[in-house]
C-alpha cells in the first residue's frame, strides 16, 4: 500500500465497521457526494464508518448504525460478517485506505432512518437514506459499495450466510 496517494498528499489508514440492513427484501442505503468534490456525482453505500480509538469492530459498527440511520443494535444482535472490504479512495480532500467488515443485521421491518448523530462531513455528504431492493441497486445511475452488493444480497436470500466472509478490494481509481 502506497503511503501517499496520487496527488502525493499522506493516505488516512482506518478501519471500519458497516451492516448490511436487510428487511422485507430490501436493504438500508446511503446516498450521497463527496463535499470536496461534488462534481464527481453521488454514489450509494452502507451504513457504518470508523472505529474510534479502542473501539471494538462490534462496538463501533453499533454506534455507527445509531449515529446514522437511528437503528438501535447491541453488539450480540449483529448477524455475521459476510463480507471483508478493503478499499482506497478520495473523499473529503484526501485519500483514504479503508478495511471494513460488513455485518448482515436483519431487522424485521423496514423502519423510517432516524439520523441521530451525523457529524459535520456527514451532513456534507449525505443526500438521503433509503430502502432498496436488488431490482431497485440494479436500475442506480449512480455506482453503490460494496460492488458486490447484488449478487451478496442474492446469496444471503437464497443460502443465508457464507460460512466464510466474502472478500472485495476496492484499488485506488486511476
Amino acid at each position: 500500500m502506497p503511503a501517499t496517494g496520487p496527488d502525493g498528499a499522506p493516505i488516512l489508514e482506518r478501519r471500519a465497521g458497516r451492516a448490511l440492513v436487510i428487511a422485507d427484501g430490501a436493504v438500508l442505503m446511503i446516498r450521497g457526494i463527496d463535499p470536496a468534490d461534488p462534481g464527481r456525482g453521488g454514489f450509494w453505500w452502507t451504513p457504518g464508518g470508523g472505529l474510534d480509538d479502542g473501539e471494538t469492530l462490534e462496538d463501533g459498527t453499533c454506534r455507527e448504525l445509531w449515529e446514522e440511520v437511528g437503528l438501535r443494535v447491541e453488539p450480540d444482535e449483529l448477524g455475521p460478517v459476510v463480507l471483508e472490504r478493503d478499499g482506497t479512495f478520495p473523499f473529503g480532500g484526501r485519500w483514504v485506505h479503508q478495511v471494513e467488515q460488513v455485518f448482515a443485521v436483519t431487522v424485521p421491518v423496514r423502519f423510517e432512518p432516524n439520523p441521530q448523530h451525523w457529524e459535520q462531513l456527514e451532513v456534507d455528504a449525505i443526500r438521503e437514506l433509503r430502502w432498496l431492493t436488488v431490482r431497485d441497486l440494479e436500475d442506480l445511475d449512480e455506482p453503490h459499495h460494496p460492488r458486490c452488493l447484488i449478487p451478496l444480497l442474492q446469496h444471503l436470500a437464497e443460502h443465508g450466510a457464507p460460512a466464510t466472509p466474502w472478500v472485495e478490494v476496492q484499488p485506488p481509481p486511476d
